[in-house]
């Protein structure tokens, strides 16, 4: 049988002649015209109007849609795209054959960084609209995306001090063998000529002043690093190591996982992002409160604690052996009043909970105060000024000598139930260590008046040693005799102070709860995004220099993503369809 062949080169056909043929009406580059063109492009910051003079430039639109179709098919590359615009029916369809130069699709996307991530906020806000988003619960994690400045480039202010104390070394070195070569010195076999190294001393003492140069500009910006190329980008820990990088932090909203916000950061770890993630999620869905949810890198109280009163619901895994964020106040004696209880002020809230009332704000599941009686604090009188001081603060250094001991330890016998010192001598048990407390009741106490008395080199600074043993315990160290011969014996002066016996103020704790069913949602939720953008997408390194910029190249990134998620969930024509209501 033979095989199937396709028409002859030369044979004339009819093409259709109309570009409309070309598209079908469920083709997705459909929805980027639709959405583009209902875009108030003046209000998200691009060019509006166009120049009067001169030779006439591109219609941001025209623009914006090839950016668009270029990252929904792994197209970033401004090269790239001119191509496509000169042989993809597609691009030809979404800008009328337009074949902008390659140079001038880069500096569209450069000089309009922050409106693009108006765009995708557009798009967010659109989806929003028509009921694609939640509302109530969202998952937040953060990524670590290659900035464009390579690790060579990059300097720690430790190991550049480092490098420039080698250099000098190294200098030096030089410097002695060119004066061994001008005093007429026999040479070696293989040294070098005069002239090669005075060559070298040249190069070392321009990568000297160089490090110089770096270790100032790092002593005036009071940072421990600094990037040359790319100076907002920073050294970060990956999993291939060490690597210059932004660190991106997005929100993904739990209905139909699509990215609602992020935001890209110079912060090495997550750990003082979680308030600054939630609020932007906050304002991108439009909401009072939310829920979220994040992994372990976020584990901070502080941060905690201020979602707590912002009103949000921030559930993040506790610190290890707590299942529970437990927060101490100190009660304050103010009332609070039914205002102060409804209000969403954190300054409020904060109020209310001193007060020991728990506000509306944080009435919430996982979240309960209580409060806790103060009891009494034991403290201590200067005789002499009446200061107040603590135990503590009591001990002063005293010099008692001491001879070595026959032996360091107590060492108990249970058969005769009893205990010899370290000098020998034989203590009798005298009753239990605490008899009013039943969880001590079986310490032993052991003692002998009589014999501390006459000892002369006795283990304690008092008259007498009481000694406790545990429950099978069997020896126990004498650790006076250590700070006798290290003179750090601590002991409180006699007649100078008196113990006096304070209340302390009751105390409010605020417990949080997390919901470990969230927790155990959110992985399914905010990997899938990075791992579509950044292995689908070829999305895991940036295209352009400093925050600004690269969040234009993470908003096309992220833009999309959602574009081909929503026609995944309801098609194109509901896209259509939502465009235009």
């Amino acid at each position: 049988m033979p095989y199937q062949k396709g028409v002859s080169r030369e044979q004339i056909t009819l093409m259709p002649d109309v570009l409309e043929d070309y598209v079908s009406e469920e083709n997705p580059v459909r929805v980027i015209d639709a959405f583009v063109e209902r875009l108030d492009m003046g209000a998200h910051g691009f060019k509006a109007e166009a120049a009067v003079e001169g030779r006439p430039g591109y219609d941001p639109r025209d623009m914006l849609k090839i950016y668009i179709y270029g990252y929904q098919n792994k197209i970033r590359s401004s090269r790239k795209l001119q191509v496509e615009c000169g042989r993809n029916v597609e691009v030809m369809w979404l800008t009328g054959k337009l074949i902008p130069d390659f140079r001038c699709i880069a500096d569209f996307r450069k000089n309009n960084a922050a409106a693009i991530k108006q765009v995708f906020h557009a798009f967010v806000t659109l989806c929003n609209q028509a009921g694609l988003l939640s509302k109530e619960f969202v998952a937040i994690d953060g990524s670590k995306f290659r900035a464009v400045n390579s690790e060579d480039n990059a300097y720690v202010k430790k190991t550049v001090e480092k490098n420039i104390s080698e250099l000098d070394e190294k200098i030096t070195r030089y410097l002695t063998e060119l004066d061994k070569n001008d005093s007429g010195e026999e040479k070696a076999p293989n040294q070098m000529t005069a002239d090669e190294i005075e060559c070298l001393i040249q190069h070392l003492e321009s990568r000297k002043s160089r490090l110089e140069g770096i270790f100032d500009a790092l002593e005036k910006s009071g940072e421990n690093q600094i990037c040359t190329v790319d100076p907002e980008a920073r050294l970060m820990k990956t999993r291939d190591g060490f690597r210059t990088c932004f660190n991106v932090q997005t929100a993904v909203e739990g209905n139909h996982h699509l990215v609602v916000d992020f935001q890209v950061t110079s912060e090495g770890v997550d750990q003082e992002l979680l308030e600054l993630d939630v609020q932007s999620a906050k304002r991108a869905l439009g909401v009072d409160t939310l829920e979220c949810a994040a992994d372990k890198g976020y584990r901070s109280d502080t941060q905690v604690l201020r979602c707590l009163l912002n009103g949000d619901m921030p559930n993040v895994y506790t610190h290890n052996k707590q299942d529970c964020y437990s927060f101490t106040f100190e009660r304050t004696n103010m009332e609070a009043t039914p205002e102060m209880l409804s209000s969403r002020d954190p300054a409020v809230v904060l109020q209310c909970v001193y007060a020991g009332v728990l506000p509306d704000a944080l009435k919430k599941r996982g979240v309960e105060l209580k409060v806790k009686k103060g009891g009494s604090q034991h403290l201590y009188m200067d005789i002499q000024t009446g200061e107040l001081v603590t135990r503590a603060q009591t001990l002063e250094k005293i010099n008692i000598k001491r001879k070595k001991p026959l032996s360091y330890f107590f060492v108990r016998n249970p058969d005769t139930d009893t205990v010899t010192c370290p000098m020998g001598q034989t203590l009798i048990r005298a009753g239990n260590s605490h008899p009013h407390e039943p969880h001590y009741s079986q310490n032993a106490r052991y003692t002998r008046p009589s014999v501390c008395l006459k000892c002369k080199n006795k283990c304690t600074a008092g008259e007498r040693r009481n000694i406790t043993f545990k429950p099978g315990q069997l020896e126990r160290r004498a650790t006076f005799y250590d700070d006798c011969f290290s003179e750090s014996l601590m002991s409180r002066t006699k007649g100078k102070y008196v113990p006096v016996l304070l209340p302390n103020p009751d105390k409010v704790v605020l417990r949080f709860y997390p919901d470990y069913e969230k927790l155990r949602l959110r992985k399914q939720l905010v990997e899938h995004p990075y791992g579509t953008v950044k292995r689908w997408n070829d999305g895991s390194y940036l295209l352009l220099k400093g925050k600004l910029k690269a969040s234009a190249d993470l908003a096309l990134l992220f833009l999309g993503y959602n574009f081909k998620r929503v026609i995944n969930l309801i098609g194109t024509k509901e896209m259509l369809a939502m465009m235009s209501a």
